[in-house]
């Protein structure tokens, strides 16, 4: 499994790392859930378990045994800003090393796409797994709420279960779903500039007034007022956005059933009162994250369907399908501006022949080798295409005659030191020919200069091969190479 995105430390220093970074967290998180929770009872949001699961996974260089120590020390530090005992201490962190450690161990064996809930079964995995995680914490409750809150073990065991299995399911989709750190950058330099638009934000803004709304009217339906608008940002948002919003809503609702901004319920709370509810609200949770994977699915099948119908599937570069619209939006663009443009045709030389003498395994390596020795020497901002067979344009936009030609030439040049070797170990080498059509300005039509550029091509074949031949209309400069014609 891949780690996207780490900081640039030495290997010798990264132990160190390490363990600073997952004892900062797990120091933090496990304060925060100290700080929410009531006198002499456990925390009603305890996000420090999830969280050391969490970056335990989406970072694996932190799964190591400094990683681990750390978590350990985390708790251990946090504890100190506590009452509790050493052996209450010690029994508690137990339990939350319980947990992680199994749902560790499970996550460990799905694949990188499942890990990221990129699949719709991803969420069934998390649930199963989490599930697995949540009991095993809570076998550790049943047997420690005897010895520290003179409970009974079934309490201990129902309470640790349904508390962990609600805080997996709220924050663990947040950080497996965390984008990579290039794309959190992006997103802040967009914050300073936004552009608000009010069909995105009205999802947003149902989900806020829902909660609002829930806090206004009492009763047990009152905590699922915020589903269908739940649902709603989970086919507008990403993943990611998604499961930030069923994080606020599952910690917001469970602070506000601890401290009694919420009521749902005037009756006398029975001790299996909170366990239903928090069971009831890792579903709720569930159900917006399950739409998002289902949406994010199918996003990515028609990015992926878009892609393979505008890419040549050889190559990987556009096709004839994908290169007409972009082309056509970028001689507009330059038209406007009155930005010179050059077109041009490529052709390799006696491809039939390098087929029938090499295999088509052959020519087809040489194909891919020699697109890529063009997009690896074409400027920043020209567009290149494969319209067919061994045929490829090239659009060079704001591009004097001189400048055009000195780029094509590069090319030309590239082409011809290229070698490849076909199955019999012989090597296979080719060249292109190269027609050019140029335009100062005026009005830009691409059919016209695709067809200038295809009949000075035409001219290149004629005149030997392996030479750059311009149109008659770009003026009376030609460039000729007659290597290996």
């Amino acid at each position: 499994m891949r780690e996207a995105g780490h900081p640039h430390v030495s290997p010798r220093l990264y132990p160190l790392f390490a363990f600073l970074c997952v004892t900062t967290l797990i120091l933090v998180f496990s304060l925060l859930g100290i700080f929410t929770r009531p006198p002499d009872l456990l925390a009603a949001f305890w996000p420090a378990n999830a969280v050391l699961l969490g970056i335990m996974l989406r970072y694996p260089r932190l799964a190591s045994p400094a990683g681990w120590i750390g978590g350990i020390a985390g708790y251990l530090l946090a504890a100190l800003f506590t009452d509790d005992s050493a052996i209450k201490t010690t029994l508690l962190t137990l339990g939350n090393l319980a947990g992680v450690g199994v749902g560790y161990l499970l996550f460990r064996r799905l694949d990188h796409e499942d890990v990221r809930l990129r699949r719709p079964t991803s969420i069934v995995y998390l649930l199963l797994i989490t599930m697995a995680a949540s009991l095993a914490a809570g076998l550790v409750g049943a047997l420690v709420n005897p010895l520290l809150f003179k409970g009974d073990m079934l309490y201990g065991l129902g309470f640790w279960f349904a508390s962990e299995l609600v805080n997996y399911m709220a924050i663990l989709p947040v950080i497996l779903t965390l984008p990579p750190l290039a794309v959190l950058a992006q997103w802040r330099i967009d914050f300073y500039r936004p552009s608000i638009s009010w069909a995105n934000m009205l999802p947003l803004l149902s989900f806020l007034a829902t909660l609002l709304l829930a806090l206004l009217i009492e009763g047990p339906g009152s905590i699922v007022f915020p589903v269908p608008a739940l649902l709603w940002c989970a086919v507008t948002y990403s993943l990611f956005t998604t499961s930030l919003l069923s994080l606020c809503f599952s910690s917001l609702t469970l602070l506000a059933l601890s401290y009694g901004y919420l009521t749902i319920n005037h009756d006398a709370q029975t001790q299996y009162w909170m366990f239903s509810v928090r069971i009831g609200l890792m579903l709720i949770a569930l159900t917006p994250l399950t739409a998002a994977s289902i949406m994010a699915a199918r996003n990515a099948l028609l990015s992926r369907m878009e892609h393979l119908a505008h890419h040549d599937h050889l190559t990987g570069t556009l096709n004839r399908t994908g290169f007409w619209p972009v082309a056509q939006a970028m001689l507009a663009t330059h038209e406007q501006r009155q930005h010179p443009i050059a077109v041009c045709m490529l052709d390799l030389d006696n491809f039939k022949r390098i087929n029938d003498t090499h295999g088509h395994e052959a020519g087809d390596t040489l194909l891919r080798a020699c697109t890529e020795a063009v997009r690896q020497h074409l400027r920043q901002g020209d567009l290149f295409a494969r319209l067919g067979g061994e045929e490829f344009a090239v659009l060079l936009p704001a591009a004097t005659q001189s400048q055009a030609l000195e780029v094509v030439e590069r090319l030309r040049e590239r082409v011809a030191g290229l070698s490849v070797m076909d199955e019999t170990g012989r090597p296979v080498g080719a060249t292109i020919s190269i027609g050019m059509a140029c335009q100062q300005r005026g009005t830009y039509n691409l059919d016209r200069l695709l067809s200038r550029a295809d009949q000075a091509l035409y001219q290149a074949k004629r005149n030997g091969r392996n030479r750059v031949e311009l149109h008659e209309d770009c003026g009376q400069e030609r460039v000729a190479h007659p290597l290996g014609a």
